[in-house]
């Protein structure tokens, strides 16, 4: 199984790696309404996202689609990489993307499965891919961060940052200028902002520990992003100036989802928070057993998704940050979920995906894909698509009820 993205102090990193390989006490893993995301629908009575081209399915990183989730799965097509899949894939344009444990990051054809191409980078690749029209922009583990070129996998530049890359990037636009930006967070503590059409670097955010989340995009204007430093930071898109800072009890290991302005957030605390950006500040915590949270919460109008070390998904009340239930699985979730209109789809390291009714948390059906899954599962064109640790990348569809 391959490591999970882990929290160090800046000033001690050997220390703390010594102290996650024996204590495991430092390990940290890895919306507003749908128009103002970068998922693409189609305006058919059927509404299905087509494409999941930015890391949570969109700018605001909710993990949430106004879809309904597919019905008595199959297997479309599965693709062997060869290596563990830990990262999530992406999809544009009829083409699914996806990196590696052993460095590979592949272009598949969404309907057939078949390669594309395929880029050998040095390192693993788990970041999330962020896609446009003309580039995959891709972080690895040996601190490179790559803009592919979307149509042949060439380099079209690179960029070598100080510490390891693990989370996907967000594209968004300049607010003054109007101009396509990508924002990534490193291990090395830092929040980039750069051109996307060759990498020159904007403004540059410091925090005191690494960043393993994807920075979210609150509105326009403002940037929100857990770390390992505990807090989470509000930073103007502008000129990646500190508007807020709110310190929270433990790191913050994955990604903060963002619904109708407010933040939501799990931690090493066994702790999931809501979080009121400069006006109310933290609005509730929830904490329900002595297990961290490593999952990126997925949020809609009624609840609060996110998965735990206790083997659980936890669906909590949105309003209020009280339990609305929970579902175990037979291993740890550490993957995200996505929030469908009428259910909750996520993956456990027990080698299954699972979709669950929202209301309720009953099981709707139950797919075991075989070896033990960190990533977690996307969903365009009426898909969804997830990679496992045996090195498999599956498109799962919709089957007869009757199979």
């Amino acid at each position: 199984m391959a490591s999970l993205k882990e929290c160090y102090s800046n000033s001690a990193v050997a220390v703390c790696a010594a102290v996650f390989a024996t204590l495991l006490l430092a390990a940290c893993s890895s919306s507003d309404s749908q128009s103002e995301d970068s998922v693409e629908s189609a305006s058919s009575l059927d509404t299905q996202t087509m494409n999941w081209a930015l890391p949570r399915g969109g700018q605001h990183l909710s993990g949430s689609i106004p879809d309904k989730v597919i019905t008595s799965p199959r297997i479309a097509w599965s693709f062997d990489a060869g290596a563990p899949i830990s990262g999530d894939a992406g999809v544009y344009d009829n083409t699914v993307y996806f990196g590696t444990d052993d460095g590979v990051f592949f272009a598949l054809d969404f309907d057939s499965g078949e390669e594309v191409w395929r880029f050998t980078g040095e390192d693993v690749i788990e970041s999330e891919p962020a896609i446009t029209d003309d580039s995959v922009f891709i972080g690895a583990s040996d601190g490179r961060f790559y803009a592919l070129d979307r149509a042949t996998g060439a380099v079209r530049w690179e960029a070598e940052f100080l510490d390891k890359v693990v989370a996907g990037a967000n594209i968004v636009n300049d607010p003054v200028s109007g101009e396509p930006r990508v924002l990534v967070a490193g291990n090395d503590g830092l929040l980039r902002c750069m051109d996307t059409q060759d990498g020159t670097e904007i403004w540059s955010y410091q925090t005191d520990n690494l960043i393993n989340g994807s920075p979210a995009m609150l509105d326009d204007k403002r940037i929100i992003f857990g770390g390992c430093d505990s807090f989470l930071h509000i930073v103007d898109l502008e000129n990646g100036e500190s508007i807020e800072q709110y310190e929270t009890t433990a790191y913050i290991p994955s990604t903060v989802a963002v619904y109708e302005g407010i933040g939501y957030s799990g931690n090493y605390a066994n702790e999931v928070l809501a979080f009121d950006p400069g006006d109310l500040g933290q609005l509730w915590v929830y904490s329900d057993r002595r297990f961290p949270f490593y999952s990126s919460p997925a949020v809609n109008e009624s609840f609060v998704f996110i998965g735990s070390r206790d083997k659980r998904l936890h669906a909590i009340d949105r309003q209020t940050g009280e339990a609305a239930w929970t579902f175990r699985s037979s291993g740890r979730v550490d993957s995200s979920p996505i929030a469908f209109s009428d259910a909750v789809v996520f993956s456990s390291a027990d080698g299954a995906l699972y979709a669950v009714a929202q209301d309720t948390g009953e099981e709707l059906w139950k797919l075991e894909l075989g070896a033990s899954i960190i990533a977690s599962p996307i969903f365009a064109g009426g898909r969804l698509i997830i990679g496992d640790q045996g090195g498999t990348l599956f498109s799962l569809e919709s089957g007869s009820s009757e199979s």
